[in-house]
Order: C-alpha cells, then sequence, then structure tokens
C-alpha cells in the first residue's frame, strides 16, 4: 500500500461512528459531547449489527469523509474536542506522513500504556498530560481514528466485539503504515469488564491465530500470546469483577469539568 501524501485537514473532514445497543447511554455520554450536540461532528449510529467489525463497516459505508473516528457509546468527547483533533492529526501527519490509525490510548509494543483517559470504573485518569505522538501496536477501543484508505477496512471475520482496535493497528502495521496514540483525552463512563471468556476469548482465539507470526502483541488487558497462560491469568484477576448493570456510574460532563478537559 502506498504512502498516503500530507494532509491538511479541517474538521469537516471528520465524522463519529458509533454501534448502539443502548440509546439512553448514547444519550448521556457520546450524543451530549459539545462537537456532537452542536452538528459540528456528524454522527453515524450503527444498530444490530453481527460483531463490531460489521458495525464499523457498515458505519464506512455510509460516509465518505477522510477521517472516521470510532467511539463507544459510552465515551464523552469534551468540549473544543473536534478543534483538538483535526490540530493533533495535523500535527501528526506532519511527523509521519504514512499514519493510518491514531487513537487517545495504545499499548507499545513492549506492553507499556500510552495516552490519556479519564477511566470512569478506576475512578482515575489513565495515562498522563504532555506526552508527544507515540508509535503502539495495540489501542484501547473506546475510541479509534481511522484515516480512510480504499479497500481498508475492519476485518468481518473477526468474531464479537473485542480486539478489534489490536487487529486494526496491526492490520495497518502489515500494510506498511503507522499507528499512533496522540493526547485527545477523552470520558470514558464505562462499566466493567467482568468476564474474559465468551465473546472475548471468541475474538483472542481469533487474533491469536491471524497473528501468530507477530507474537506476543501485548494489548491494554493482557497479551495475544501462544502460551495459554497469557489469558488465563487475566481471567483470574477478574475473578472478584462484579456487574455493576446496565447504569451509568456518573454524569461524564462532570467528570469531563473535574478532570480539567474542559471548562465548567
Amino acid at each position: 500500500m502506498p504512502q498516503a501524501p500530507n494532509l491538511a485537514l479541517k474538521s469537516e473532514d471528520l465524522c463519529l461512528i458509533v454501534a448502539v445497543d443502548n440509546d439512553e447511554i448514547l444519550g448521556e455520554c457520546l450524543r451530549r459531547s459539545p462537537d456532537v450536540a452542536s452538528g459540528a461532528l456528524p454522527i453515524t449510529e450503527i444498530r444490530g449489527a453481527s460483531n463490531m467489525a460489521d458495525a464499523y463497516n457498515q458505519g464506512l459505508a455510509k460516509t465518505s469523509r477522510a477521517i472516521c473516528v470510532f467511539a463507544h457509546q459510552d465515551v464523552y468527547l469534551p468540549q473544543g474536542w473536534l478543534e483538538r483533533a483535526v490540530a493533533a492529526l495535523n500535527a501528526l501527519s506532519e511527523r509521519a506522513p504514512d499514519w493510518m490509525v491514531a487513537g487517545p490510548y495504545g499499548v507499545r509494543p513492549n506492553g507499556e500504556h500510552v495516552g490519556r483517559v479519564w477511566d470512569v470504573t478506576m475512578g482515575k485518569e489513565l495515562g498522563s498530560s504532555g506526552f508527544a505522538p507515540e508509535q503502539v501496536g495495540s489501542f484501547d477501543e473506546l475510541v479509534l481514528i481511522l484515516r480512510r484508505e480504499r479497500g481498508f477496512q475492519f476485518d468481518p471475520n473477526l468474531p464479537q466485539f473485542h480486539l478489534y482496535g489490536t487487529d486494526l493497528a496491526q492490520s495497518a502495521i502489515a500494510a506498511g503504515r503507522t499507528a499512533w496514540a496522540v493526547e485527545l483525552p477523552v470520558v470514558h463512563n464505562n462499566r466493567p469488564i467482568v468476564s474474559l471468556g465468551g465473546g472475548y476469548r471468541d475474538a483472542y482465539l481469533y487474533a491469536r491465530k491471524k497473528w501468530r507470526d507477530k507474537l506476543p502483541i501485548h494489548t491494554s488487558i493482557c497479551a495475544l500470546s501462544n502460551n495459554p497462560l497469557a489469558l488465563w491469568r487475566a481471567r483470574w484477576r477478574r475473578r472478584k469483577v462484579k456487574s455493576r448493570g446496565p447504569y451509568l456510574q456518573a454524569d461524564a460532563r462532570d467528570i469531563a469539568r473535574q478532570a480539567g478537559y474542559e471548562e465548567p
């Protein structure tokens, strides 16, 4: 795949795509984001998809914008996020004209995390402010930013709703492009993942087989590895995590203001 030309992005080059299964959460978080509420960042909502790749590929088919932002329904984008994203991505294009995927929170190839996100479940900011863009091999999927290329999409065979951020980063790298964590803080008004069995295990086994020549690949939860202990240990660490039901734990806008992501 040839190297992409340098882009001079404008706000109208970006769009937002979300997979929805809870309209109440969507309304309290992503839709409530100022740039989304104002219409400055247009949103495409996908419902009833069989897996996340299906949802996001449907979203890609519904827009021709150059930059697609994929966000979880429980993410809140603080006031001014769109303007900051345009500036950050233009700076990234100057530094790395070959970038294809970016996000606010990723994992370096050595397993170290980099980014800046407020995690409501953990009650704290993950990462820190002021970091320079860094190349990563995996992303936390809460927000993914894709620079569109003809024929490049999410793997439709990746099952369930997990590890598509890792797969997207690795697919970009395999195509001779790069993936980057950039400082674009957001609030993740999330609920804890209780189990790494079932759907997570299905996605894990598929991704492990697909990228077997690149293993180990570190992700935000555990490493993709031929050693079965990697997933077993991650599942063991979550043995006492309890479900908190379908309800939000906090007001996303209040958290953004308390975190200093937007003005009161």
